[in-house]
């Protein structure tokens, strides 16, 4: 079992942040520091397949589930190749807007009958052909996660009809993105933003569907601590390891400006 079912299993929140780095140090280390999961970024991070899998190693070496977010819901054969890699998931940016791709995108996690994911005994996350495909493919489709992105208002607006027609396993909105979309860049704080995220928060558990929320900050947390999410993620590791520098200068060299 990965450690974000895991968690949910002893009815706990996940925790996991965005890894742009491409040393895959940074992923064992949010490992070892206690994070549940780690999501390598395919879409912003300049991250190519072989780097995310040593990512995927080093999270799950130490523990942590692995997770790939593809630069859109077309990339379904880069979200095939992530899994067979042995990713535990796939994160799917812009989710819900175009719903025929959406419906795709999920339907390729999985193995036929109930998917159309491709079959090879060979791949690193079936052992490479030394342990039985049946099994793994078995526990594959038990375990795999896939997380829509709601970051679009057409998808907000829409939301009982993307869960309906494109059913994943978790959404997750975007602050940032649903505030570009609603005319208001660069604030995620916005009140008509945060109406849009708990209206998708809300169908989403009325449809039982998991939850999850991006924090910009540890305060955050408080905010979201009764919505019920199933899971955080918390920054991008580059964005956490500048504002430890930043505090840093700042105890270390007063004159530095705030």
């Amino acid at each position: 079992m990965n450690a974000i079912r895991r968690a949910w299993s002893a009815g706990e929140r996940a925790a996991g942040t965005f890894v742009f780095s491409r040393d895959a140090a940074v992923s064992e280390l949010a490992a070892m520091a206690g994070f549940d999961f780690v999501v390598a970024d395919m879409e912003h991070a300049a991250l190519e397949l072989r780097e995310v899998e040593q990512h995927i190693r080093a999270a799950r070496m130490h523990g942590a589930s692995a997770l790939v977010r593809v630069p859109g819901v077309a990339h379904t054969a880069l979200a095939a190749k992530a899994l067979d890699l042995g990713a535990d998931g796939i994160v799917f940016p812009h989710f819900g807007v175009d719903l025929a791709a959406s419906r795709a995108a999920t339907v390729m996690l999985r193995y036929a009958p109930g998917g159309m994911r491709p079959s090879c005994t060979g791949v690193r996350a079936a052992g490479y052909g030394l342990r039985p495909f049946a099994g793994y493919v078995r526990e594959s489709d038990a375990g795999v996660l896939g997380i829509g992105l709601i970051e679009d208002m057409a998808a907000v607006e829409n939301i009982d009809t993307v869960l309906e027609q494109a059913p994943c396993d978790a959404v997750m909105p975007g602050p940032g993105d649903i505030a570009t979309s609603l005319g208001v860049p660069g604030e995620p704080g916005h009140p008509r933003v945060r109406e849009a995220i708990e209206h998708t928060l809300a169908r989403a558990r009325h449809a039982g569907v998991r939850t999850g929320m991006y924090l910009n900050s540890l305060d955050e947390s408080a905010d979201w601590r009764d919505a019920g999410l199933d899971f955080v993620v918390y920054l991008i590791d580059l964005k956490i390891l500048g504002a430890a520098f930043r505090d840093a200068t700042r105890a270390l060299k007063p004159s530095s400006p705030p």
